[in-house]
């Protein structure tokens, strides 16, 4: 597997986890958490930006709860003090079900897309700069946590060198999907290369993957391929394109 990011992913770690930062948050990282719900056992699990490793400091609690119908609360804690609570009463997650959610930092805000879609925005309380740790704990487990910096993705990429990839959620028997079933979205609209997503439901007959794109005048070769991992089925796109999700 391969990401393409200033730093190294960390792959399949423990959960309860705790890990650096590499200079910290800054406006424009995106960073991606993927894993899976546990059904078996815990009502709740957290993903926190913080300062260090003791708790004490938090600039993002992330906490999806599937209890009461479910929800997500965002919170802040600063010297061990919890803010007041922003409940989203909704749970766009499921329990034994995959998950990608991804972090953008910026200015003033941190936006949190799950599998692809906008959920939550939640304002800043302290300086996101402070932030150099990610913890995660609770009924989880996870695949990977990947980090993209700022100024990856050009704001108006030229149309030449975009690339579009469909994850086309048909059905066995099924050759394109159904408009109860539409292309998998994704919320950013350049990716560099290499780049790697998971297959939601993983692959079976019939499921479709389209790719379309252009070819760099650079280019001398390019390539896919699809490995497994132990919860979700990667595809990586290699080298010669820029690349476009939608």
């Amino acid at each position: 597997m391969a990401f393409s990011c200033s730093q190294a992913p960390y792959l399949n770690p423990a959960v309860p986890f705790s890990g650096t930062i590499q200079g910290g948050l800054q406006d424009g990282l995106q960073i991606t958490v993927n894993g899976t719900v546990l059904s078996s056992s815990g009502s709740r699990f957290a993903v926190d930006f913080q300062t260090g490793f003791s708790g004490n400091d938090i600039a993002f609690h992330f906490n999806p709860r599937f209890e009461d119908g479910g929800y997500v609360v965002c919170n802040t804690r600063q010297k061990r003090r919890w803010g007041p609570e922003e409940r989203k009463m909704h749970m766009p997650l499921q329990k034994g079900m995959p998950f990608d959610l991804c972090f953008l930092v910026q200015s003033s805000d941190f936006k949190v897309m799950v599998n692809g879609s906008l959920f939550v925005q939640y304002f800043h309380r302290v300086p996101f700069h402070r932030v150099d740790t990610i913890s995660v704990n609770g009924s989880v487990q996870l695949s990977y946590i990947s980090f993209q910096p700022p100024g990856v993705w050009p704001a108006n990429p030229a149309p030449i060198t975009q690339t579009v990839i469909h994850m086309v959620q048909s059905a066995p028997g099924q050759m394109f999907s159904t408009p109860a079933l539409p292309p998998m979205m994704y919320p950013h609209p350049a990716y560099p290369m290499p780049f790697v997503t998971t297959i939601p439901g993983g692959l079976y007959p019939s499921k479709s993957i389209i790719l379309s794109g252009t070819v760099l005048p650079s280019a001398q070769r390019c390539g896919s391929c699809v490995t497994r991992t132990a919860s979700r089925w990667p595809w990586m796109v290699s080298t010669c394109l820029n690349i476009t999700i939608a």
